[in-house]
C-alpha cells in the first residue's frame, strides 16, 4: 500500500505500476468509485498494490489485505496520519504491520514527519498527565 499527498503524486505512481505490469487499485479525490477501488484490491489477488492518497483514503475504508504502507508524502495533521495507518491496522489483520516512511534528508518531508513526531509527544505527555491526575485543563 502506497499512501501520498497529492493527486500528481498518485497519478505518477499509477502511471509507473501500469509500466511494470502490476495490478493496482487507487483512491484519491478523482476517482468516483471509491468502493469498487477497495473491493478489488481487499477480494482480487491480482490486485496487489493500492495507491492512496492520504485526506481520501484515510477514513472508514479496511485495507488488511495490506500488512505494509510506505508513506510516498504525508500532509501535517496527525489525525490524517493516524487514521491512514489504521486502515491497514484493525480488526481482521492477521500480519503485523510495517509502516515505511519515504523521507530524504533536508526536505520538507523531513520537517513533516518531524512535526509529526512531535504532535505525538504532545499527545502522549497530555494523555499521560491527565490520567496521572494532573490534567492540564483543570485550572
Amino acid at each position: 500500500m502506497v499512501i501520498a499527498r497529492f493527486i500528481p503524486e498518485i497519478r505518477a505512481i499509477g502511471k509507473l505500476l501500469a509500466k511494470k505490469g502490476i495490478r493496482y487499485a487507487q483512491i484519491s479525490g478523482e476517482i468516483k468509485a471509491r468502493d469498487a477501488q477497495v473491493a478489488a484490491f481487499q477480494n482480487d489477488p491480482g490486485v496487489t498494490v493500492f495507491v492512496g492518497q492520504i485526506a481520501t483514503a484515510g477514513l472508514g475504508i479496511t485495507l488488511t489485505a495490506a500488512s505494509t504502507m510506505v508513506f510516498y508524502s504525508m500532509d501535517y495533521s496527525m489525525s490524517n496520519y493516524e487514521q491512514t495507518r489504521a486502515r491497514i491496522h484493525r480488526v481482521g489483520q492477521r500480519q503485523p504491520c510495517t509502516y515505511i516512511h519515504l523521507v530524504a534528508k533536508d526536505t520538507v518531508d523531513e520537517k513533516v514527519l518531524q512535526a509529526l513526531r512531535d504532535k505525538a509527544k504532545l499527545a502522549k505527555a497530555l494523555v499521560d498527565d491527565y490520567w496521572d491526575g494532573r490534567n492540564p485543563f483543570n485550572t
